[in-house]
């Protein structure tokens, strides 16, 4: 934990829970804060425990795990455990164990009451942040990558989820008042038309809750993301990494003001990304600039470590024994795909179908076999025919027509619609995208014809979104990804499953950023550690030939 109370209002102002907070507010809170040191291996709080206040986690690695014992999240620094409000159940709902040795702060259930009353921003922080781990809880995100954490989610204003009942409602209701005129004229008719019109406003209005609740923004410890569904009909992911992001606004209409929403501006380097109609929006608003600030902080106590480490290798000094990964816990290639000989039609048919394969690390998607077959159906209907015609004519079915003419018509039908399915299968096959570990490509070859190629390097991309638009797209899981990098655009179009295909991207992209910055740093710290080296031997030079005694010592690592 800090090791003054200076320390301890650094963290606090570095606190999510805090954002909204003024500088002076914050020595009140660190004076009923109480600092709490869990051992590893140590239950923190147990699911269905009372809760009596939140644990802010200064130092260390703690896991919330469910009933069945399945660790759903993990927490680290500056993040925040317990989190409740009177919106929810008064009990635990996970169970909080340490990892690692940790230490932190217990905010009471009293102190955080009293507080809320004398900072009315402070309550509306810990609306948004509770209710942001409630929904975690209960939504599936199979497209966030390795180790990344959803650290904020908000949905339109619950107002909007009333306007999209109303109109099912008051179509039902309308309907009744109808069919009661009928009842009289025939009631069978009625009862019919009653049951219809309650189905059918029934799913029309789950239809209309199911599109306010897949409707959502949030914030990771990596990216910005819109998601944006319609059921049936559109499925879009819009995101940006944290580290394009130029500044947060906010904008509020005057119907907007009335009824508690407004819009969350975020600008990054290729456009806005809107958090539309939310409510809490200032709050929202400062926690996205708090998560931004964290995602550029460098912590300095783990870098002097390792700096330390290549100083002491670099004078020939044994490391220290302790790893990155196990400070982590404490403290918080080739571009092109390999080819093989082969010939030609082991070629054509050597990833018969696929639309995703890997090889040597790159990855390669091709548009989907829906797509496929639309191209193919003219060619295929040709073939069928012209085998139904040629049979037909060995078989004498067909009179009236010379045979042997016949017979040649029939077998040059059925090449030449052989050759274009084949034809229209090979440009299919030729048309990808490819994800490598450097960079995305576009690859377009025609057969016997041109070939088109764009790529792009993996830390140029400022934003990946999809969309699916359609009822095929929606029915058989294909769409559109759009890659932006500087003032042009990159489309993977019509590939499958197109989440997975941004996901990819993704994953690849911070793995890239991850790789580099560790080269950087390395970097870095050889060439102060050989500056250091230097120093030393001509500081030993100097002293030798001048034959003197400096009082000043040669640098000890």
């Amino acid at each position: 934990m800090p090791d003054s109370k200076d320390a301890l209002r650094q963290f606090l102002r570095e606190n999510a829970l805090f954002s909204t907070l003024a500088d002076e507010d914050l020595p009140e809170i660190a004076d009923v804060l109480m600092p709490v040191e869990i051992p590893a291996g140590e239950v923190l709080f147990e699911e269905g425990e009372d809760v009596d206040g939140l644990f802010l986690v200064e130092r260390g690695k703690l896991t919330g795990s469910n009933q069945e014992g399945n660790i759903q999240r993990t927490y680290q620094r500056w993040d925040i455990t317990g989190l409740s409000t009177g919106n929810y159940s008064k009990l635990r709902q996970e169970t909080v164990k340490a990892l690692s040795t940790s230490k932190g702060w217990f905010f009471s259930n009293a102190d955080i009451h009293q507080l809320s009353l004398n900072r009315p921003a402070f309550k509306e922080t810990l609306l948004v942040l509770a209710n942001s781990q409630e929904m975690v809880r209960t939504m599936t995100m199979p497209w966030l990558g390795s180790g990344e954490k959803v650290s904020l989610v908000a949905r339109k204003h619950p107002i909007f989820l009333l306007f999209a009942i109303i109109p099912p409602l008051g179509v039902f209701g309308l309907s009744l008042l109808v069919l009661n005129f009928w009842i009289k004229i025939s009631s069978l008719a009625a009862m019919i038309g009653m049951v219809l019109s309650f189905i059918f406003c029934a799913l029309w209005l789950v239809w209309n809750i199911n599109n306010w609740a897949n409707d959502f923004y949030l914030i990771t410890s990596k990216r910005m993301v819109w998601v944006e569904r319609v059921s049936g009909f559109y499925d879009s992911r819009q995101e940006a990494p944290l580290g394009t992001l130029i500044s947060v606004g906010t904008r509020t209409t005057q119907l907007g003001a009335f009824l508690g929403y407004s819009d969350v501006i975020v600008r990054t380097y290729i456009g806005d990304i809107r958090f539309e109609r939310v409510a809490h929006a200032k709050a929202i608003g400062k926690l996205i600039e708090n998560y931004w600030a964290k995602s550029k902080h460098v912590d300095l106590e783990l870098d002097a470590k390792e700096i330390r480490k290549a100083l002491r290798a670099k004078f020939g000094k044994a490391p220290e024994d302790i790893s990155s990964k196990e400070l982590e816990d404490e403290y918080g290639i080739s571009n092109e795909l390999p080819q093989a000989e082969m010939g030609f039609f082991e070629w054509l048919f050597s990833d018969f179908l696929k639309v995703r394969h890997e090889i040597g690390g790159a990855i390669t998607y091709r548009k989907h076999w829906f797509v496929l077959l639309r191209k193919e159906i003219l060619a295929l209907v040709g073939v069928v025919a012209s085998a139904v015609f040629m049979i037909s004519v060995i078989t004498r079915n067909i009179t009236g027509i010379n045979y042997g003419m016949a017979l040649t018509l029939a077998v040059f039908l059925l090449v030449v619609s052989g050759a274009v399915m084949i034809y229209q299968y090979a440009d299919w096959r030729n048309d990808i995208f490819q994800l490598t570990p450097n960079q995305v490509v576009d690859l377009d070859r025609k057969p016997f014809g041109r070939e088109s190629r764009r790529a792009a390097p993996l830390e140029n991309i400022l934003s990946i979104e999809y969309e699916r638009r359609g009822i095929f797209p929606m029915l058989f899981n294909f769409g559109t990804v759009y890659i932006t990098v500087g003032n042009t655009q990159l489309t993977f179009n019509e590939v499958y499953q197109p989440s997975i295909v941004q996901q990819d991207i993704f994953a690849r992209m911070g793995k890239h950023a991850e790789e580099k910055e560790i080269r950087q740093t390395t970097q870095e710290r050889e060439r102060i550690a050989q500056w250091f080296k230097v120093f030393q031997e001509e500081y030993s030079n100097i002293t030798s030939s001048e034959d003197v005694t400096s009082p000043l010592n040669p640098p000890s690592i």
